[in-house]
């Protein structure tokens, strides 16, 4: 019942430590919520005057900066009257026309067939008028057509052709009067009435036109008419006027016409709409984007926001962006088209710099983005034109750029690097802006010295902003551990110096670990820096630990084994409080902690055993915590692995190999890596990576015999011959030069003969106790 009361309070109170911790994710999530999109939005509001339309200007407006701006109110008016005067293009309606020049033959050949017949008159007045359109005259009047000679009726046959056939397919004229049937029909009656035919033929013609002419003949041709008009409106130019920096627009109580009214809202001086509604939609797409950075880091970086004080730095990083680049933006260089690369300024990359080096190079990628979408809405709020597209290109190509130029860090200098390959993409960006706009080369100038001043300010804000960003989030990021491993740091040095051994000592088990570290994705540089400084808690007494007794008396041997198991379990305590005074990173400081974990002193124990058997285990042990992470975890095995590998004498990869996984599976049986997230695939790989590095350094050596007195005797006395046959060689040819010099000089023959006598009698009349003292070193 005990047991299950505090599993329950446990799980209660870590249940409200979660809840505690998501309330403050959500309250940071609301507060960066309202911080990004009330300086995105900023643009949007401001001291602009509601001005209305043909209305007096409530005050005087002057033009801020120099600008062409176009007429588009009386360009576009100019361009629809343009379009409206080209006349439609028609097409013949070839089936329709055929019917009706159909109906007209066969009108004219029934009245030619029944005036040819033998019936009487009224016979023949009464058959034709049962067709169309004969049906609709009166019997007199078909009477009278009958009484046509022949060739009247064909006169009036071609007159009914070329009227009415030919004026159906007339693009010319026809087209006029085809907007409407009733115009058409009433066209070519008109046209019949003037030809000079019978009366009684004319109402003939006139009647089929009124019955056989329903429809158009001619049908408009919409895609080519469609094209001509818009070569109309295209042909039309803008009217453009330049606008000087501060000349005057409007004054006030002047009324507000059309082109004072587009002046103004091209230089965004007047309250066109309400704001809100456009801050709404940018509100929608600040939320977007950041829910976009936290689905990607709960997908692909879960550990990044188990820690929210990193959600913290991503988002204080870039607001400091945005605010700075609305001060870039505000900045006015006096002309519409150099006012837009003010945005080139925006550092965007230092944030990516700087979140690639704290925490990674996928987040920063991603912050790149989100970076550049918001930076491109805030340089055009209410339009999305190209001030807001360059403005979100540079931020987008910079960010990118930066980010991955530091995903590799391996010096401080590095971030020059960065910072000019930030400029040189920055200054190809505006090259192609430049380019395709079609903009001078005072513009293209003005860009690239903008983007080198962005690639430098990057890279300085980085450097100068990282050590606050990594006191102030608890980050430790590469560019620190690079400055901890370099041997001049204070603690390294002090250490090189005052406990030499365990320098060396700490160099080759940082070898072992970051070897090992690269083949089970733990970090290497935290591992080798790890091992570096976990034994500095040496420094307090170095001579207690063996590898720093170069004499022969060891002190351990005069004191008791309970005194020196507290010596040197007291190392890891010493080593922590070094570490904090020095304000090493608390990556380290685990390290230093947890690489005895807590285990015993076995050599003490067991020294202290003989004396005492019922001495306590707990007097040995190690205080410290178990390693919790990979890198600790490897350190502590490098440090197992290389003190008992260097304590063997006559290694060889075999032996090496053994005494390796023996002491790996000694640390795993004694529970040492139960909380990290080591498996035995790593620990096989941890091994070999051991085995590998361990076989080079401790690999047995050839040894050489020493020689005996008569073969040492031997050796030196075949060199004194040498030497011998050397020196009378070098004689012999130095006499046959002499010689042949001699030919051509006789008085120096004579002084080479003198001298050669003076040596013999020197050799003579040396000392018989220097040359015994000769023999007897060649002797030896």
């Amino acid at each position: 019942m005990k047991i299950n009361t505090l599993l329950s309070n446990k799980l209660r109170n870590d249940l409200k430590d979660r809840t505690k911790i998501l309330k403050s994710k959500v309250l940071v999530f609301i507060v960066f919520f309202v911080f990004f999109t009330a300086i995105i939005s900023s643009g949007l509001f401001g001291n602009k005057l509601n001005v209305v339309l043909e209305e007096p200007s409530p005050q005087s407006f002057s033009a801020p900066y120099t600008r062409e701006i176009e007429d588009l109110t009386k360009y576009m008016k100019e361009q629809e009257a343009a379009a409206k005067a080209v006349n439609p293009v028609y097409e013949v309606n070839r089936t329709y026309t055929a019917s009706v020049e159909a109906d007209l033959i066969a009108m004219f050949s029934s009245l030619k067939e029944e005036a040819s017949s033998q019936r009487d008159a009224s016979e023949k007045a009464a058959k034709l008028k049962k067709n169309v359109p004969f049906s609709a005259l009166q019997e007199g009047t078909i009477l009278s057509i009958l009484a046509l000679s022949p060739a009247e009726v064909e006169n009036a046959q071609q007159i009914a052709k070329d009227v009415i056939i030919g004026f159906s397919e007339d693009l010319n004229t026809g087209a006029k009067v085809q907007n409407e049937v009733p115009d058409l029909r009433g066209y070519i009656k008109t046209e019949i009435n003037k030809k000079d035919i019978s009366r009684e033929m004319k109402t003939l013609l006139q009647t089929f036109t009124d019955v056989k002419i329903i429809s158009p003949t001619l049908a408009i041709d919409e895609t080519e008419t469609k094209e001509l008009r818009e070569e109309a409106r295209a042909s039309v130019k803008p009217e453009v006027r330049t606008y000087r920096a501060n000349e005057k627009i409007v004054g006030a109580g002047e009324i507000v016409d059309e082109r004072i009214f587009e002046v103004l809202r091209t230089y965004e001086l007047i309250q066109v709409k309400s704001p809100w509604k456009p801050a709404l939609g940018i509100a929608v797409q600040v939320l977007l984007g950041m829910l976009v950075l936290i689905l990607f880091g709960m997908h692909f970086k879960r550990e990044f926001f188990d820690q929210w004080k990193r959600f913290m730095l991503i988002g204080i990083s870039m607001l400091l962006v945005l605010i700075l680049g609305k001060a870039f933006l505000a900045i006015n260089l006096g002309n519409a088209d150099l006012n837009t690369l003010t945005a080139t300024l925006i550092p965007a990359a230092w944030v990516t710099m700087t979140l690639t080096i704290l925490i990674g190079t996928e987040v920063a990628v991603v912050v790149s983005i989100i970076l550049g979408i918001f930076v491109g809405i805030m340089a055009d709020p209410s339009s999305y034109a190209s001030a807001g597209t360059l403005a979100g290109l540079i931020a987008l190509v910079g960010g990118l750029i930066g980010s991955l130029s530091v995903a590799h860090l391996g010096q401080r200098s590095d971030l020059a690097k960065a910072g000019i390959f930030v400029m040189l993409a920055n200054a190809a960006l505006i090259s192609g802006v430049s380019l395709v706009l079609g903009l001078s080369w005072q513009y293209w100038l003005i860009g690239c010295i903008l983007s080198f001043c962005n690639g430098l300010l990057s890279m300085v804000l980085t450097i100068g902003t990282l050590p606050w960003f990594e006191s102030g989030f608890n980050i430790t990021s590469a560019v620190r551990l690079l400055e901890l491993s370099n041997p001049n740091a204070p603690l390294l040095k002090q250490l090189l110096i005052e406990a030499p051994g365990t320098y060396h000592h700490s160099v080759l088990v940082g070898n072992l670990a970051e070897t090992a570290a690269e083949d089970i994705n733990a970090d290497p540089v935290i591992v080798r820096v790890g091992a570096l400084y976990h034994d500095i808690g040496k420094l307090k007494r170095p001579y207690f630990f063996i590898e720093n007794q170069f004499a022969k008396d060891n002190p351990h041997d005069k004191i008791a084994p309970t005194l020196s198991a507290l010596i040197v379990i007291a190392h890891v305590k010493d080593g922590l409080e070094m570490a904090r005074e020095h304000k090493l990173p608390q990556s380290i400081q685990d390290i230093i902690a947890q690489h005895h974990g807590d285990s015993y002193t076995q050599f003490f124990y067991h020294k202290a055993l003989e004396e005492n058997p019922d001495v306590p285990e707990e007097a040995f042990r190690y205080d410290g915590v178990r390693p919790q992470s990979k890198e600790a975890a490897l350190v502590l095995l490098a440090d197992n692995v290389e003190a008992a590998v260097r304590s063997h004498k006559n290694n060889t990869p075999g032996r090496i190999e053994g005494l390796v996984r023996k002491i790996i599976k000694e640390k795993l049986d004694e529970g040492l890596l139960d909380l990290c997230d080591l498996t035995f695939k790593d620990l096989d790989k941890i091994a070999i990576a051991f085995v590998k590095v361990l076989s080079g350094i401790f690999h047995s050596r050839v040894e050489y015999p020493e020689l005996s007195p008569s073969k040492a005797r031997l050796i030196e006395g075949n060199r004194d011959k040498g030497k011998e046959a050397d020196k009378e060689k070098t004689e012999t040819e130095t006499e046959v030069k002499a010689e042949a010099r001699a030919e051509t000089d006789p008085q120096k023959e004579r002084e080479d003969t003198d001298r050669k006598t003076e040596k013999a009698n020197a050799v003579e009349e040396k000392p018989e106790n220097e040359k015994a003292g000769e023999e007897g070193k060649h002797g030896a």
